[in-house]
This record gives structure tokens, sequence and C-alpha cells, in this order.
């Protein structure tokens, strides 16, 4: 509002956004459940009785509102992760296996490679949009390795209050997952450990040992 103080909201107007937001969300349910259902019955034909069973989640509505402020121009309408299912398998080459099976039946989906060309904190998967029902759904194709690591990051990003997952925090600590990240790229490669990376990452280590032994930050 004109006039208030730099990043004030009137309660108000705050619980009116919240109620947009959840009802936009819950608009994502059926045609989450159709994206969901779709997905199994792919990875079944693909992988057969090793085939995983894809989980579904909606995005939080606080994620949302944060994504919401962090990039003021995007639209709930624009959003691409508010409802999402995610297939965590074996290897990278079960992945583009599963990739190129739901590419084939969805022509038009558009598709997010983030294990070639990872994000800058070290998040790699690929993500596939998927328009039902006028909603976009995503689904995440991750490895068992690509899949700890961001549970790893939401865990910590938890534990000491940094917003790793859009950024934030000190640099060595974003450099540590980024570069936990990286080795485990290089394992899912099945590429040899890299000599200097693993003395730097040892080195790093040591830095942010504090940062996980810390209680939870106010």
């Amino acid at each position: 509002m004109a006039g208030d103080p730099a990043g004030y909201v009137p309660l108000e107007d705050l619980l009116r956004v919240l109620g947009i937001i959840r009802q936009y969300r819950a608009m994502h349910a059926y045609p989450l459940s159709k994206v969901t259902s779709g997905v199994r019955t792919m990875l079944e034909t693909e992988f057969g009785v090793r085939a995983p069973r894809p989980a579904q989640r909606f995005k939080r509505t606080e994620r949302i509102l944060n994504k919401l402020i962090r990039l003021p121009h995007m639209r709930l309408s624009q959003m691409e992760d508010i409802g999402g299912c995610r297939a965590v398998l074996d290897t990278l080459d079960d992945v583009h296996a599963a990739a190129t099976r739901i590419r084939h039946r969805w022509t038009h989906a558009r598709v997010h490679e983030l294990i070639s060309d990872p994000k800058p904190d070290g998040y790699r998967a690929l993500h596939i949009i998927e328009r039902r029902d006028e909603r976009l759904i995503e689904v995440q194709l991750r490895t068992f390795r690509q899949h700890q690591w961001a549970e790893l990051v939401e865990f910590w990003a938890g534990r000491t209050g940094y917003a790793l997952k859009d950024g934030h925090g000190p640099a060595d600590l974003r450099m540590y997952f980024a570069m936990a990240a990286e080795r485990l790229a290089r394992e899912d490669r099945n590429e040899p450990l890299d000599e200097a990376l693993e003395n730097e990452f040892a080195t790093l280590r040591k830095t942010v040992r504090h940062y996980f032994s810390s209680p939870f930050r106010s």
C-alpha cells in the first residue's frame, strides 16, 4: 500500500492473498492426480516390476508466497511447481529412459534439463512440465543420489534457518552443498574421484562444521 512502511502488509491483505493462494493451489488436486497416474503407468511400462512408485506433493503455501515476493512479475498461473510428482530412479540411464517414455507420450510437455546444466546451488534433476486441465504440473525425475542431496539441503535449511533452496545463507555453506552435489554427480556418472575436489571438500567440511552442530536459529 502506498505510504506504508517498506515491507509492511496489512493483516487483512495478507489473509486475502493467502486465501487466494490456497484456493488456486487446491485447483491442482485433480490434474495432479491424473498426471501422477499417467507417470505411474509409463514407469511400469518402461521398467516392469522394478518401476518406482511416483509420489505427489503440493508446494507449501508459504513457499508459493515467498516465490511470488521474490519474483514480483510472476503470476500464479505461470508457476510450474504448485503441484508435482516425483520418481526416484536407480541410475542416470533410468532417468533418461523414463524421460524419453514420458516425452513420447506427452509431446507438448516442456523439459528442464537440470542434470547436465544444474542450478547454481548444485541441484540436479530432470523436470517435465505437463499442462493438464489448464494447470501446470511438474514431474521430477531424480537419481537416488540427487534425491538424497535435495532432502539433506531441505533438512539443513530447516535446521539452520537459512533459505538454502532459495540461494540464501553463508557462502561457505552454500559452496559446501554445491561441492557435495558435484561429488555425488561424479558417482552417478561412474567417474573416478577427483583428488583436488576431495581435498577441497575435506577442508570445507571442517570450515562449515559449526553450522551442523548449532541449535535452531531464531
